[in-house]
């Protein structure tokens, strides 16, 4: 692969991880605030870890969520931009057409050898049929 495709590839691969970056850093950023306030306000109101922590739960889920959808996300990223450029390159590899063609070009020049035998082994038996009859 040449260095101007390595380099598209490795643009799109760094797009897609820093899209799924700043999307899920925003949900643990998100989460994370409303967590530790409403825990922290119910904290301040009761007294209670557990019921500081009851209320925060679900700002610690978003948050939780939030880091994996980005370990998700540079994951599907390498998959698709390796996969999709692997295919790329062996596509360009592995012409199917050009493979093809280079088997009909060998098949043609042993036919075309062959042919030139038999014409050969045709004119010595001529000739050796010639000999035969003369004498």
């Amino acid at each position: 692969m040449d260095a101007k495709r390595a380099l598209a590839w490795a643009g799109k691969y760094f797009a897609l991880t820093s899209l799924f970056a700043v999307v899920g850093f925003a949900l643990v950023a998100a989460g994370g605030y409303y967590g530790f306030t409403e825990g922290y306000a119910v904290y301040e109101s009761t007294d209670s870890y557990a019921s500081s922590l009851t209320a925060g739960a679900p700002g610690l889920l978003v948050a939780v969520l939030g880091l994996l959808l980005y370990r998700f996300g540079k994951a599907w990223a390498l998959f698709k931009t390796l996969t999709a450029a692997t295919e790329e390159e062996v596509g360009e590899t592995f012409d199917t057409e050009h493979v093809k063609s280079d088997i009909v070009a060998v098949l043609d020049d042993r036919l075309t050898d062959m042919q030139h035998d038999i014409q050969s082994v045709n004119r010595e038996m001529r000739d050796l049929k010639r000999d035969d009859d003369e004498f």
